[in-house]
């Protein structure tokens, strides 16, 4: 069960090759997280990279960082230009306004558990409580558009908003609150099930997460 001695902490070095595992158990192809991309990200912002164990077994990652306001400006926008080829080296901005969430993986055999959801929303709270930042974001995938190649990217979104169409992906973010704000073409030409594209959202601050940093269902250290 996931409340069976969950720990959410943030990822150590030595986490590293693990998260290159589960990383590779939890997406397709191209998509998954390098040892050395992990490396680097905890490098550039090693409290932006958060981990949930059990019995010294990683089940879960996520990952963020801190970015200017600016990076968002200069179009096209694009996965790799954004995090830096998913290192955070170059993009990671240590007063930036904006933090991004960049990813969410959880093994395979613990899906179901909400142990994506208590991370993500971890992180969500903890970008709210960080002096000087004024959104928190992400780009997120729609992995069901490989279904409806036909459909126009922005009508795939708005049927989804709309009700007459359900994106899992989409659904895990914004049954939870989260704000449609773009979507973008090409955002990313390796993510076959989104057919490259990419959602940005904005999880608006509330006390609606709160609670779940107050229960008993894991231990944050």
């Amino acid at each position: 069960m996931a409340g069976d001695g969950l720990i959410l902490r943030t990822a150590r070095p030595e986490d590293v090759r693990g998260l290159a595992r589960l990383e590779s158990d939890c997406w397709p192809g191209t998509l998954a997280a390098s040892e050395e991309q992990i490396a680097a990200r905890l490098a550039a912002y090693p409290d932006g990279q958060w981990v949930a164990e059990t019995s010294n077994r990683l089940l879960g990652y996520s990952s963020a960082q801190r970015i200017d306001a600016a990076s968002l400006s200069t179009l096209p926008l694009t996965y790799g230009s954004i995090t830096d080829l998913d290192r955070f080296t170059a993009t990671h901005a240590p007063e930036g306004s904006l933090y991004q969430l960049v990813g969410v993986s959880c093994h395979p055999s613990a899906r179901g558990q909400r142990i994506g959801r208590q991370l993500v929303d971890l992180q969500i709270t903890r970008g709210w409580s960080l002096p000087g930042v004024h959104s928190v974001l992400g780009f997120t995938r729609p992995t069901g558009r490989h279904l409806s190649p036909g459909v126009p990217l922005d009508d795939y979104v708005s049927s989804h908003e709309d009700g007459s169409t359900t994106d899992p992906t989409l659904s895990f973010h914004t049954a939870a609150g989260a704000v449609v704000l773009s979507h973008h073409e090409n955002f990313r030409p390796n993510d076959h099930e989104s057919l490259g594209s990419g959602v940005l959202i904005s999880y608006p601050p509330g006390p609606s997460r709160q609670p779940i940093l107050r229960t008993n269902l894991f231990t944050v250290e």
